[in-house]
This record gives structure tokens, C-alpha cells and sequence, in this order.
């Protein structure tokens, strides 16, 4: 049995994006994701938003931050900077 399940994962893995993302899809709409499970990030939406996430990482379009402090000046210079566009 574990054997079987650890072949299915395989090639589960192993389908192209769009192909998870109908599988997903299908299995949502039969039902088969209860509510208190994380099927949202399967979404063509939430998706969407990672691989823009990836591609922003990848340009180096990313900003870290030792302190929360750090983080929220830096928004607000950024709010400011958006104010005066």
C-alpha cells in the first residue's frame, strides 16, 4: 500500500503545472478538499502570485530586514514615494 501511495505521489510530481492545477481544480469542485484544508493555494490565482514571487526573487526584487522597525519605515518610505508619483 505504501509503495502504491509512494508511486502516485511520484507522478503526481511529476504532471506539468497546468495539469496540477486542473487536477486540483477537479477535486475542489468534487468535493474533495474539506474546508479546513489549504486548497486555496492550488488556485490559478494564488498561483499566479507565487510565480510572480518567484520571479521577483529570482531579479533580486526582494528586500530584507533585521527588525520589524526596519520593515515598516521602509514601507512608509515606499507609501511616500507613491504618494508623491
Amino acid at each position: 500500500m505504501a509503495a502504491d501511495l509512494d508511486r502516485l505521489v511520484e507522478e503526481l510530481e511529476a504532471l506539468p503545472r497546468e495539469q496540477k492545477l486542473r487536477l486540483v481544480e477537479r477535486l475542489q469542485r468534487d468535493g474533495f478538499f474539506d474546508d479546513g484544508d489549504q486548497s486555496w493555494y492550488w488556485t490559478p490565482e494564488w498561483q499566479k502570485a507565487e510565480k510572480e514571487a518567484d520571479e521577483d526573487i529570482a531579479a533580486g526584487r526582494v528586500h530584507t530586514f533585521d527588525n520589524i522597525d526596519d520593515a515598516i519605515s521602509f514601507l512608509h518610505r515606499e507609501a511616500g514615494d507613491m504618494e508623491s508619483e
